[in-house]
């Protein structure tokens, strides 16, 4: 492989999901010899507000603070989640930097490999259903079918 080509597959973004199989990536790719550039990202999928078109607009107000709520913690816990796994591979000797989306993961992620122009994908395979998906998960499934670069799964 040429340096170019090696420079290329040092730069990896990193989908994490707050499973164990996404703390398993981070941990594989700090015992890279070497580091690179990874870009760590939580995709936070919106909560969606119930239909409620017959509920008085007190009840419908109350139930979107707390929607709004839970996304906000949403999003701080993936920040927590994002920023340790930065400050892990910057001790391995990688360079780090963690950003937190909200959105469908899959569709977010293959942005960010373009955006980032990653040559590496990293998810973890969380196995979470149906004959395909239960040896990889959702994500991890369309990422191997959809990325344009090189899919790392780590079990």
């Amino acid at each position: 492989m040429s340096a170019r080509g090696s420079a290329a597959r040092r730069r990896v973004v990193v989908g994490l999901d707050g499973s164990r199989h996404a703390s398993r990536v981070v941990a594989h790719l700090a015992r890279w010899s070497g580091g690179g550039w990874a870009t760590l990202v939580r995709v936070v999928e919106p909560v969606r507000m119930p239909s409620l078109a017959l509920a008085p607009a007190s009840v419908r107000a109350t139930v979107a603070g707390l929607v709004r709520a839970e996304m906000a913690a949403r999003v701080r816990t993936g920040r927590r989640e994002v920023e340790a796994a930065a400050a892990r591979l910057r001790r391995a000797g990688w360079r780090a930097r963690a950003i937190v989306r909200v959105g469908v993961p899959l569709p977010e992620l293959l942005r960010i490999v373009r955006e980032e122009r990653a040559g590496i994908l990293a998810v973890g395979a969380r196995g979470a259903g149906g004959t395909v998906r239960l040896l990889l998960g959702s994500v991890a499934d369309g990422a191997v079918k959809r990325a344009p670069v090189p899919v790392l799964i780590v079990r």
